[in-house]
């Protein structure tokens, strides 16, 4: 570190023989302006002291001496920046000089106060207040001085605090001394999110000291590439989760780091929350930002995934359980363990109650008004994440979803004089042009259910589903007895149940199984039929009943015993993908009575 002597204006190391910094110095914050006087000018005085940048470093040094101090610092001559490694030495070194300057200098060469008291308030409209590395000379600095184009002086960083305040968002108790190590990582980069640099790459460098990280220069990567490594070094020292609360400016955005401070614009408010359970880990490698978080099911493939922060203009309720946090929306991509972030009816993310974030599953055996409602069920789990910054591989995978299965088989949507030979249950809505059976967003499991029974089909009843990872599931049932229908109907949501008899022949372990399509890993053997060569097996202690899991990327084909073939396959509709659920050779009853008198 160099300092200029205000008395000879000669540059002078500013260490002692041991390292130590044993001057006392002041140190000036200005923009940049015609002429600046670098390091190299600087070495020739007559030269330098014709152009008009030193003007600037004259007055400053006047200032100074008259306050006593023997020695300032100012960045365009005091750095040899034609050396790239006293550059990223000073860069890193920055915010420590500053914070260890007896006073700052506030140089505000775009504003005339005439009236102190009443122009005051007119340094809002410096633009000293957007350039980038300001920010850290404001926040640095105990004592901090404004002063005008003329060297007026216009007030101290406490002083004007109200004004500092807001034109940069910065807590009054911080600009009076107070830390700002409780502030949240998303509040520090919203005090940057509206300033600029004149090379793209020191959006990021600016910010260095305000995380108090350290890393490499690299000029020619990028303002990007800067700012993701800046997150990154960020992400190395904290699990604040504040620092994914940004906002998606544009759609090519679907990683869980910004691209910019400007990103993180609106999260003034936005703290992170203390958990007594701790956060889980997590770190960078080839497969993206790997993370586990808890995680709703919204709609297809698609997650409403909590964070420990929340906005904090929003109301906090004092009981703990219910203390609000903020959720983001992540869509599972090809790959089972990578997610792209994606914004939900435009919104970036929402703010949901803690308790949202536990599992509630209507038995409709029990309540069958909150069921029959669409109150059905909300299976949440912790989700192992990956994100990468880039997934423009994936481009096909990141197409709205419809959430629900649309009847490809006209077929056996019959109906007969005028009267619909079939009835839809269950589902939040059934679109009967579109052949939709719809779930509401954030209601899982269970789609819903069709029975076809007046048809007089051997199949009776399809139950359409997903379980946790979006893996579609389909409940059948034949011809299996009055007794067994029975029962199946009521595991579907019938209204009509059996006695407690009936109820008993089902084990505890069935009960939790069966709906089947309400867990997540395989089940026990018994829990979903086996297929063999395409074809699919009753249930062994339930003649006449089908539980099928499809995959989430290929679907589902089986043969349901001799009466019909189910097949599930990803469509579009539009620009978006829905699940297509086709029952071909649907066999009636009077087809088998037919072919048995025809094989006599």
């Amino acid at each position: 570190m160099r300092l200029i002597n205000t008395h000879s204006f000669k540059l002078e190391d500013a260490e002692n023989e041991k390292g130590e910094l044993d001057k006392k110095y002041a140190i000036l914050s200005h923009r940049w302006g015609a002429e600046e006087v670098t390091y190299a000018r600087f070495q020739d005085l007559a030269q330098a002291s014709q152009m008009q940048g030193f003007r600037k470093i004259e007055r400053f040094c006047e200032l100074a001496a008259r306050d006593s101090y023997d020695y300032v610092w100012v960045d365009t001559c005091c750095i040899n920046k034609d050396s790239s490694a006293e550059l990223s030495q000073a860069i890193n070194s920055m915010y420590a000089w500053y914070q260890d300057s007896k006073v700052c200098y506030v140089f505000l060469g775009d504003i005339e106060a005439k009236d102190i008291e009443v122009e005051a308030t007119s340094i809002r409209g410096s633009k000293w207040f957007t350039r980038g590395w300001t920010l850290q000379e404001l926040i640095a600095p105990k004592n901090v001085r404004f002063y005008d184009r003329h060297w007026t002086f216009l007030g101290t960083k406490q002083t004007l605090s109200p004004i500092l305040h807001l034109e940069t968002g910065i807590e009054e108790r911080i600009l009076h001394g107070g830390s700002y190590d409780t502030s949240s990582i998303a509040q520090r980069m919203s005090w940057a999110s509206k300033r600029v640099t004149k090379y793209g790459e020191d959006i990021a460098y600016c910010l260095l000291g305000i995380f108090n990280v350290n890393m490499p220069l690299l000029y020619g990567e990028g303002r990007k590439k800067a700012f993701l490594r800046l997150q990154e070094e960020i992400i190395k020292q904290s699990d604040d989760h504040t620092i994914f609360s940004w906002h998606i400016h544009r759609e090519d955005q679907p990683g869980l780091l910004a691209d910019e401070p400007k990103a993180f614009s609106n999260c003034q408010d936005t703290k992170a929350l203390r958990s007594r359970k701790g956060r889980s880990p997590y770190s960078l490698s080839n497969r993206g930002l790997s993370i586990k978080l808890l995680a709703a099911q919204l709609t297809v493939d698609t997650y409403l995934v909590r964070l420990e922060c929340a906005n904090g203009m929003l109301p906090v309720s004092n009981s703990q359980p219910n203390e609000p946090r903020l959720g983001i929306f992540l869509r599972r991509l090809y790959e089972d363990d990578q997610f792209a972030r994606v914004k939900y009816n435009g919104e970036t993310f929402t703010q949901r109650n803690a308790s949202y974030w536990t599992n509630q599953i209507v038995d409709p055996r029990y309540n069958i008004g909150a069921w029959a409602s669409g109150r059905k069920s909300r299976v949440v789990q912790q989700l192992e994440i990956n994100v990468r910054q880039d997934v423009s591989s994936y481009h096909s995978d990141y197409h709205d979803r419809i959430h629900g299965f649309r009847i490809a088989t006209p077929e056996i949507l019959e109906s007969s004089k005028g009267k619909d030979l079939f009835l839809v249950k269950g589902a939040a809505q059934w679109d009967g042009e579109q052949k939709l059976m719809l779930m509401k967003p954030g209601e899982a499991l269970l789609a819903g259910y069709l029975d076809i029974s007046p048809q007089k089909r051997k199949i009776k009843v399809i139950s359409l589903g997903f379980d946790f990872d979006f893996n579609p599931t389909c409940f059948i049932a034949g011809d299996g007895g009055v007794e067994e229908k029975t029962r199946v109907l009521n595991r579907l949501g019938g209204l009509n149940y059996g006695s407690d008899a009936e109820q008993a022949q089902w084990t505890p372990e069935e009960h939790a199984q069966f709906p089947g399509i309400y867990q997540r890993s395989p089940l026990d053997p018994l829990g979903w039929s086996e297929v063999r060569n395409g074809v699919a097996s009753d249930l062994r202690q339930h003649s006449g009943l089908w539980a099928l899991k499809g995959d989430r990327i290929e679907g589902l084909e089986a043969r349901i015993g001799e009466f019909a073939t189910l097949r599930i396959k990803r469509g579009r509709l539009g620009e978006q993908m829905v699940w297509d659920v086709f029952l071909d050779n649907c066999i009636k009853e009077t087809t088998l009575k037919t072919l048995f008198k025809s094989s006599k």
